[in-house]
C-alpha cells in the first residue's frame, strides 16, 4: 500500500508538472509584474516588447535640472542661467564657469540612461522557477513585482558628477608619491575629500527619470564626506619601493651600445596608479611607457640606427594599416620594458617589500618589422608611436549640445588624415571640408561682428586649436595659421587657430621620413588630437612675448523680444583688444636649429553685450542708444569661433 500511494503521488506531481510546462514552460507567470506592466502570461519576447513600449517614450523625455544649492533652486530662472551658460560658453576658461556655476542639466540621451529589459524580462521569468511552488503561488495570490531599474554609461555619470564635486564639494587627494628631477621619490599629502556619493546620485536620477515628470524634474546636489583610499602609511611603502628601484638603477644593452639610467634619469619614467586590490586599494608603481619608450628610442637613434625603420599608413574600410619598408627592422622596446618593470618591481608586487641590489640589465633585441599591421598591434608592438598629443577643455552644458556636437563630428571626420612623409602637406580644410549643413554641422556660438552669435560650424576652432597645439609640440613646420580675431582665455596664450572655410586655413608638413597619422579622441568636455609615427626627436622650445595694448571694448546693449519682460543676462563678456608673438624654435637630437617661426596673433576687443527682455529698466552701466549702436564699416568680420 505505501509503495502505491508513493506511486500515485509520484504520478500526480508528474502530470501536474507536464501540464504546468504545457501550459507555462515557455510564459511568464500569473502575477508576475515589471514595473506598472502586468507581463503575466507573457512569452519573454512579448514582455520585452511590452516593457519597452512603456518605459521607451518616457525615458526619451529625461531631462532634470540640478541645483548647486537650496538657494540657487529657490532663486535662478532656469531660462536665462542656460541662455547665459551657452552665451559664455567659449567666452569663459572651465575653470571660471566651473566656479560659477548655479546648475547642471542631466539628460537621459547624454547619460546614456537605458532600461535594462531583457535582464529585467529575465528576472521575471524566474519567478515561481527559481523560487519554487511557493514563490508561484504567492505571484498568483499576492503579486510579484520585479522594480524597474536603469543602467547608465559610467563614464558620462561620473564625470557629471565630477564636474559637481569641483564646484561645491573638494575632490579627495590620496596620498600618492612623486619624484623630482633629483631621483628622489617623496609623498604627496593626501587629505579626505567631499564628494557626490555616486550611488546616491544614481538613486536620485532613476526617480527622476523614471518618475511622473521625467522632462522636468529637479534636485539639489549635495556632497558627503570621502575617506582616503590610500594612506600615508601604504603611500611609503609604495615611495620605498620607487626610491629602491630609483637607487638600482636599470641598464639597457642594444647592438653593443649600453646604457645604464641612474635615478635622475628615470625619474620621469616613475608614476603610480591606484588599483583595487581584495576589499581596498593599493597604490602600484609602475613605468611611465609612453616616456620610457620615447626615452630609448631617442638613445638607439643616437647610437645610429635612426633609419632602421619607415613606416606608412593607410586607410581601408574604416581600418587604419601600418606598413614597414622592405627589410625594416626594429627594436623590441615594448618587451624590454615589460622584462624591467617585473625586474624593478615583481617583489614588491608579490610580497609588498621592495628588493635591492645592483642594476638589473636588460637587453634589447630585434624585431623584423612586420609588412603590414593593424594600427593598435603597431601601437603594441612599439614599431609605431605617440609623436606629440594636446588636450583642451571645453564647457559643456545643456544650451552647448549643439557646439558639442560640433567638435566632435569635426574630430571624427579629421581623426586618421594622414601627412605624407617627405614634405606632404596637412590642411585642416582640406581634410574637414566645408562647416555646413550639408556636411553634417550645425548652428552654435561663432565671432560675428564682434560678439558671440550662432553660426553653422560653431565649434570647430577649438578643434582648429588643438590640432594647432599638438603639431607645435612635435615640431613640424607650420606654413599656414591665423589666430582668432578674439582672445579666448581657454587656450593657450597666443596659440589657438582659427578656421574660416576657404579662406582661413591650418597647414602643416611632414618633413620627416615616415608618415604621420593624426587620431582625435574626445569626452563631453575634453577634445586630444594626437600625432603617431616614428618621432623623428625634435626638441621644441617656446617664448611668448609680452602682451601690448589695443583698443579698449564697448558695451552694448540688445533687446531680445523673445525673452520674459525683466530678463538681463551678459551674452559677451567684454575685453580689451591686445596682441603678442610666440616665437618657436625647433632642434633635431644633435641639437642643430632646424627652423624658427614667429607666431603673431593681434586680438581685437570683444564688446560687453548685454541681452535684456522687453520693457526692462536700463542698468547704471547701460550706455546711450548712440554708443550702443554699431555701424556696418564698424563691424569685425569673423576669423572663427
Amino acid at each position: 500500500m505505501p509503495v502505491l500511494v508513493f506511486l500515485a503521488v509520484a504520478l500526480l506531481c508528474g502530470t501536474v508538472f507536464a501540464v504546468d510546462q504545457l501550459v507555462n514552460g515557455s510564459r511568464i507567470y500569473q502575477g508576475v509584474s515589471v514595473g506598472s506592466v502586468d507581463v503575466s502570461g507573457m512569452t519573454a519576447d512579448e514582455a520585452r516588447t511590452a516593457v519597452s513600449a512603456a518605459y521607451g517614450e518616457h525615458l526619451a523625455q529625461g531631462r532634470g535640472v540640478i541645483f548647486a544649492s537650496d538657494e540657487a533652486a529657490a532663486t535662478v530662472d532656469v531660462g536665462t542661467a542656460l541662455a547665459e551658460q551657452e552665451a559664455q560658453a567659449e567666452q569663459l576658461s572651465v575653470e571660471e564657469a566651473r566656479e560659477n556655476k548655479l546648475l547642471w542639466i542631466a539628460e537621459a540621451g547624454a547619460l546614456g540612461a537605458r532600461v535594462p529589459v531583457s535582464e529585467l524580462v529575465d528576472e521575471a521569468f524566474s519567478v515561481g522557477r527559481a523560487g519554487g511552488v511557493g514563490e508561484r503561488l504567492a505571484a498568483a495570490t499576492g503579486g510579484v513585482n520585479v522594480p524597474v531599474r536603469l543602467a547608465f554609461d559610467d563614464e558620462a555619470v561620473e564625470a557629471l558628477a565630477a564636474d559637481i564635486d569641483e564646484t561645491i564639494g573638494e575632490p579627495r587627494q590620496d596620498w600618492d608619491v612623486a619624484v623630482g628631477e633629483d631621483g628622489r621619490a617623496r609623498l604627496v599629502e593626501g587629505h579626505d575629500g567631499t564628494i557626490v556619493d555616486r550611488s546616491q546620485f544614481i538613486e536620485r536620477l532613476t526617480e527622476g527619470f523614471l518618475g511622473d515628470d521625467p522632462a522636468g524634474f529637479t534636485f539639489v546636489a549635495s556632497v558627503g564626506y570621502a575617506p582616503l583610499r590610500i594612506d600615508e602609511a601604504a603611500a611609503e611603502r609604495t615611495r620605498a619601493a620607487v626610491q629602491t628601484a630609483l637607487d638600482r638603477g636599470v641598464s639597457f644593452t642594444f647592438e653593443g651600445s649600453s646604457w645604464t639610467l641612474s635615478g635622475a634619469e628615470a625619474a620621469p619614467w616613475m608614476t603610480t596608479e591606484v588599483r583595487p586590490a581584495g576589499e581596498g586599494f593599493a597604490l602600484v608603481p609602475v613605468i611611465d611607457e609612453k616616456q620610457a619608450r620615447a626615452d630609448l628610442l631617442q638613445r638607439i637613434r643616437d647610437a645610429g640606427f635612426a633609419s632602421a625603420v619607415t613606416v606608412s599608413f593607410e586607410r581601408t574600410e574604416g581600418d587604419v594599416w601600418v606598413s614597414a619598408a622592405e627589410g625594416s627592422r626594429y627594436p623590441l622596446v615594448a618587451e624590454a620594458l615589460d622584462e624591467a618593470r617585473e625586474a624593478l618591481f615583481g617583489a614588491f608586487d608579490r610580497t609588498g617589500q621592495a628588493e635591492g641590489g645592483t642594476a638589473p640589465v636588460v637587453a634589447i633585441g630585434w624585431g623584423a618589422a612586420p609588412a603590414r599591421t593593424t594600427f593598435d598591434e603597431a601601437v603594441d608592438l612599439g614599431l609605431i608611436g605617440e609623436i606629440a598629443s594636446f588636450t583642451t577643455e571645453y564647457n559643456d552644458g545643456a544650451g552647448t549640445a549643439n557646439r558639442r556636437h560640433n567638435i566632435h563630428h569635426a574630430a571624427d571626420r579629421l581623426t586618421d588624415s594622414i601627412a605624407k612623409a617627405n614634405g606632404g602637406t596637412w590642411s585642416f580644410n582640406e581634410v574637414m571640408g566645408e562647416a555646413n549643413e550639408a556636411n553634417g554641422f550645425q548652428a552654435a556660438h561663432a565671432i560675428v561682428n564682434g560678439e558671440y552669435e550662432d553660426a553653422i560650424g560653431g565649434g570647430i576652432c577649438q578643434v582648429a586649436t588643438t590640432v594647432f597645439n599638438a603639431v607645435f609640440e612635435s615640431g613640424f613646420p607650420v606654413t599656414e595659421r591665423r589666430n582668432h580675431s578674439l582672445y579666448i582665455s581657454s587656450y593657450p596664450t597666443g596659440r589657438d587657430a582659427a578656421i574660416a572655410y576657404p579662406d582661413l586655413d591650418l597647414k602643416w608638413v611632414n618633413d620627416g621620413t615616415s608618415d604621420v597619422l593624426l587620431r582625435c579622441r574626445y569626452t563631453s568636455s575634453s577634445l586630444t588630437v594626437s600625432l603617431f609615427g616614428i618621432d623623428p626627436g625634435y626638441t621644441v622650445t617656446a617664448e611668448t612675448g609680452d602682451w601690448a595694448p589695443g583698443d579698449p571694448y564697448k558695451k552694448r546693449t540688445k533687446v531680445d523680444e523673445s525673452e520674459p519682460e525683466g530678463t538681463r543676462y551678459v551674452k559677451t563678456a567684454g575685453a580689451d583688444g591686445r596682441r603678442l608673438t610666440v616665437h618657436r624654435t625647433v632642434r633635431d637630437r644633435d641639437g642643430t636649429v632646424r627652423h624658427e617661426e614667429d607666431f603673431p596673433s593681434n586680438y581685437a576687443p570683444i564688446d560687453e553685450v548685454t541681452v535684456v527682455g522687453p520693457n526692462t529698466p536700463a542698468a547704471d552701466e547701460d550706455r546711450s542708444e548712440e554708443e550702443q549702436a554699431t555701424t556696418k564699416e564698424d563691424a569685425r568680420v569673423s576669423t572663427g569661433d
